[in-house]
């Protein structure tokens, strides 16, 4: 096969202006590549979150449609936090998130969203709700980091980053105008398929805004710590994870996360699996990680309902403290009552509230 075999990028292909049902678009930029380097991509509608990017440091190539998605769907969870917050994105899944609920130092609450999975952040996308300082700039640099997005930068740290790092800056009012509760205006999702069929939908909306809204729908005889209720929300707003999904989250920052699995228990031995092993690493490679990112004491959160018991024993035998997961399945009188034997906590979201992400 000769060199030139698969070289089948065009990029500028795409058209200058898209038409959807709301107008016309502009095109923004054509994109490095799509989901794969054979397939060309544009960015459309410079009024939206992603075409008011301000690209500051290109790298060696620009953007692919693969990073504009892992920026989007940052900005999306990120968004729904007032404390200092980052996010680490890998193939359009989180691979660590960190809330800054003590004043620590930004770089602190970055190192605590990275440790989570160290080795998943390798080249991924770093998203920040604050502006980066140039410690933290300077501790994104122990790992290569290939994207980093934040409102704001620190003067002197875009011309540190080095090599085919890529630095973004966007812009607060377009951040926030991003829907993510119900009552906020959005548009609906377009999905065209190659066969010419296109599906309309509704994008996903958060209805629980903050802990008072979560604590309503505890069912267990065990009552929830004010830490624990922070801790559940924070796995609810981490709705962009591939589903089925789990999260088990710990004093504002993830523990372990288990994603895109067929059936929901998988999801849970998977991020277990997970976690020891990085635990192994850890040691073996000599690397020490900011926080205790063991599972006990952790709560877990899953986008789907638990239909047996099996998952709450899973998670107590992890030493999981508290399980928030939608109502569903006609033996949940026993899921309940597990939980209640083993003291956990239980947050019964009504079935409505399932937060599945297929993107």
């Amino acid at each position: 096969m000769g060199k030139d075999a698969l070289s089948t990028k065009r990029v500028g292909d795409h058209p200058k202006f898209l038409y959807i049902e709301s107008g016309m678009l502009d095109k923004v930029q054509d994109l490095r590549y799509g989901t794969n380097p054979s397939q060309t991509a544009a960015l459309y509608n410079p009024n939206s979150f992603l075409g008011s990017l301000k690209e500051l440091r290109t790298g060696k190539e620009g953007a692919s449609q693969t990073n504009m998605e892992d920026i989007f769907y940052a900005a999306v969870m990120v968004g729904y936090f007032v404390h200092p917050a980052v996010m680490i994105m890998k193939h359009e899944n989180p691979s660590g998130f960190a809330a800054g609920l003590t004043l620590e130092p930004l770089s602190h609450t970055y190192r605590k969203a990275r440790d989570a999975d160290f080795r998943a952040a390798f080249g991924g996308t770093v998203f920040f709700n604050r502006p980066v300082d140039m410690e933290t700039a300077e501790t994104t640099k122990e790992l290569f980091t290939e994207v980093v997005v934040a409102p704001g930068y620190e003067e002197g740290v875009v011309a540190s980053f080095k090599g085919s790092t890529r630095a973004f800056e966007y812009d607060e009012k377009a951040f926030r105008k991003i829907p993510r509760h119900p009552g906020e205006e959005l548009e609906p999702e377009l999905k065209r398929l190659s066969d010419g069929s296109v599906i309309r939908s509704d994008a996903y909306l958060l209805p629980i805004r903050n802990e008072t809204d979560l604590e309503k729908y505890v069912v267990s005889r065990q009552q929830p710590t004010n830490s624990q209720l922070f801790d559940l929300l924070t796995g609810c707003r981490l709705n962009k994870l591939r589903s089925n999904s789990i999260r088990l989250v710990k004093n504002g920052y993830t523990t372990a996360l288990g994603v895109g699995q067929q059936d929901r228990v998988m999801c849970i031995d998977i991020a277990a699996y997970k976690n020891f092993r990085l635990a192994e690493l850890a040691k073996k490679e000599g690397v020490e990680r900011i926080a205790d990112y063991t599972i006990s004491g952790s709560v877990l959160v899953s986008d789907g309902f638990f239909p047996f018991t099996d998952s709450v024993e899973l998670a107590h035998e992890l030493g999981a403290t508290a399980l928030l997961a939608p109502h569903g399945g006609q033996r949940f009188a026993e899921v309940l009552s597990k939980a209640d034997e083993y003291g956990m906590v239980f947050v019964d979201l009504p079935a409505e509230m399932r937060f599945f992400e297929h993107h």
